[in-house]
């Protein structure tokens, strides 16, 4: 079975080879006068030798390609002076002087240019020897300008590419370390917002104790109902600290938490339609099945959803764009999805963002043991569909965060 890099290694091989092939073919045809001159086998036979040790040095140019290019350089200079043929490799030349541009450090890569040089004179002169003597200096200087401009613009054009890749390769790098510092910033958020959720629940369940303490002999009826609140509680509060151990478990950082207020939840989100109406963007909510209670950091999630599209949507879609907020409820999930129209007015700007925030909210759900799924829809807009459990999540259910949301993101 063939793997993927083998795959690749083989293409890129038999591309090799084709190249070589063709360039080998248009030296002959072109910068030689076996169409236009007869030559003896023997002197046929040592050009077309030299033209087939360049094919097969070409053909691994990507492994070795200074040592190609010494090669095809040797054989440049000496085919038409050992063949006795006007036979000038150039194109072979090109290819090997552009990889070498392409693949080696800078002044490897200028010496492989300078080298050039006397390739460049010597197809001068061997043409200029072929004119009759009063066009000899302009065909000298012709054909040299021809050379130098032909191997500097392969040489330009490796070194270009070379450039290319290595600026692709710097964007991707800093969009990984980029998507890597938001993925870390929203582990940090989180693990802030469910120590808040452990607090309040570790507080209640203290004044429920000592509520049940001071009633322990006088009223039976309220210690069972304490005892009661206390075991919800706890339970809440175990579930939330095994959410907020997974966020920080895969880097073994601790988030230094502040108590700052309640944490909204799905009761606020007439805030945010409030928000983006006022924004220009026209929203509408549809509730589907029967509301019920949610674990708080699932109702937080919820909250991030809605407010994470409808930012999107306000950002990158604008005023005039039509957008509906769908709470779906189901035995034992939520599915919460928010679509766009994209017809705002500024619909051009979504190309310029990146999908940070999609991967935020990704890794939030991945905590709370959601999905996350975002993606144009067919005719224009956008939609965000998050699937949030209803009940408790096994710890088991959350996911790596860091997956690539691919085309999800504005």
């Amino acid at each position: 079975m063939i793997t993927g890099q083998h795959w690749w290694l083989s293409r890129a091989s038999a591309a090799d080879v084709a190249l070589a092939v063709s360039a080998a073919i248009l030296d002959v045809l072109l910068f030689s006068t076996f169409s236009r001159h007869p030559a003896t086998n023997a002197s046929a036979a040592v050009a077309l030798a030299f033209a087939g040790v360049g094919l097969l040095a070409l053909s691994a140019r990507r492994r070795r390609p200074v040592a190609v290019f010494a090669v095809v350089w040797t054989c440049a200079a000496l085919a038409a002076p050992v063949s006795g043929i006007d036979f000038r490799p150039t194109a072979t030349p090109c290819v090997a002087l552009f990889t070498v541009a392409l693949r080696a450090r800078t002044p490897v890569a200028v010496g492989a240019l300078a080298a050039t040089g006397p390739l460049a004179v010597l197809a001068a002169l061997l043409e200029s020897g072929s004119r009759p003597a009063e066009g000899r200096a302009a065909a000298l200087y012709g054909t040299l300008a021809f050379y130098l401009v032909l191997y500097g613009c392969a040489w330009a054009a490796g070194r270009w590419v070379r450039m290319s890749r290595q600026h692709a390769d710097d964007l991707a790098f800093r969009r990984r370390a980029e998507a890597r510092e938001a993925v870390l910033e929203e582990r940090t958020r989180i693990a802030r917002e469910l120590h808040d959720i452990v607090a309040r629940s570790v507080t209640v369940m203290v004044l429920q104790a000592a509520n049940a303490r001071r009633v322990l002999d006088s009223d039976q009826g309220r210690v069972r109902e304490a005892l009661g609140h206390i075991e919800e509680s706890g339970e809440q509060a175990m579930g939330e600290l095994r959410r907020m151990l997974t966020a920080l478990r895969p880097d073994r950082e601790d988030a230094e938490a502040t108590a700052d207020g309640p944490q909204p939840g799905l009761a606020d989100v007439a805030h945010l339609v409030a928000a983006a109406s006022a924004a220009g963007v026209r929203v509408r909510t549809r509730v589907e099945g029967v509301p019920r209670g949610l674990a708080a950091s699932v109702d937080l999630a919820a909250y991030r959803v809605v407010q994470e599209a409808l930012t999107n949507v306000t950002k990158h879609v604008g005023p005039g764009a039509d957008a509906e907020v769908r709470l779906c409820w189901d035995r034992d999930e939520l599915t919460v999805a928010v679509v766009d129209d994209g017809r705002g007015l500024r619909p051009g700007r979504a190309v310029l963002s990146t999908d940070h925030g999609l991967l935020g909210l990704r890794e939030r759900l991945a905590v709370v043991g959601g999905t996350l799924a975002a993606g144009p829809v067919a005719g224009g807009g956008f939609r965000v569909t998050a699937v949030l459990p209803t009940a408790e999540p096994r710890p088991a259910e959350a996911r790596p965060a860091e997956a690539h949301v691919g085309q999800e993101g504005r």
